[in-house]
């Protein structure tokens, strides 16, 4: 049987060692994204449809599933929970500071552009209507809480991706260390097993579109030039150097 891409899913994640569980709650700003708008046609293609039950690529997807639930390790399954909430702390790390306190401009205002693209995925979701695997195989155990949203595409790898990108182009110095931990947020819920790679991938390409439409809004453009101090106090590094993100 033919598995894709196994070494991404089965089991290979970072462990980094300084993510953080959350990060303060500030007062929200006035929306910098007012205005914006995602139509949901103009996705549909870039998802692409599930795979049809039963079929190869289903079937791959469930053996990678499968593969997980055999292999978990504790430290992988702690590090899942990490990016259980959607939380822009999550990525301190990479940047080698705490964004809240750091950059309190940036840290309230982006989720602001991430809340578009949540919508809009939630549109495309429920348009699509895909059980989750462990609703249509039972046999799959998640080692995160069950959701009783549709699976494809995921709306966590969506957002951690979209947010990876985001922040990589406030800052290009960190691009290589923010990146990686974006694509963990997808990971880890096929390691869990709440959803299928494939609803993952699917995701991940979402997030470079959105990404790309967002970036080159006006909207966009003013806020990067409303936070570009803050910027320049993140690529300060702390006094030991920005943190090692794997063991």
């Amino acid at each position: 049987m033919h598995t894709q891409r196994p070494g991404r899913w089965l089991s290979s994640l970072l462990l980094p060692g300084a993510l953080a569980l959350a990060g303060p709650t500030l007062a929200q700003p006035a929306d910098p994204a007012a205005g914006l708008v995602l139509q949901p046609a103009a996705y549909r293609a870039v998802i692409g449809q599930p795979p049809a039950p039963g079929s190869r690529q289903e079937r791959d997807d469930l053996a990678i599933l499968r593969w997980n639930q055999r292999s978990r390790t504790p430290a992988g399954i702690v590090h899942s929970w990490r990016f259980l909430n959607r939380n822009l702390s999550v990525f301190d790390a990479a940047v080698g500071a705490d964004l809240a306190r750091t950059s309190p401009s940036l840290y309230a205002g982006l989720p602001a552009f991430l809340k578009r693209a949540d919508g809009l995925k939630d549109q495309l979701k429920d348009a699509l209507a895909r059980p989750r695997p462990f609703v249509s195989y039972p046999d799959l155990k998640p080692c995160l809480p069950l959701e009783s949203s549709w699976s494809f595409p995921s709306g966590h790898a969506t957002w951690f991706a979209t947010a990876s990108l985001l922040l990589a182009d406030l800052l290009p110095e960190r691009r290589e260390r923010l990146l990686p931990v974006g694509l963990q947020g997808g990971y880890v819920r096929a390691y869990c097993g709440v959803h299928y790679p494939s609803d993952v991938e699917a995701s991940q390409r979402l997030a470079q579109a959105i990404s790309q439409e967002l970036i080159a809004s006006p909207q966009w453009r003013t806020f990067k030039q409303q936070v570009a101090e803050e910027r320049s106090r993140l690529l300060l590094p702390p006094p030991a150097g920005v943190p090692l993100l794997s063991d």
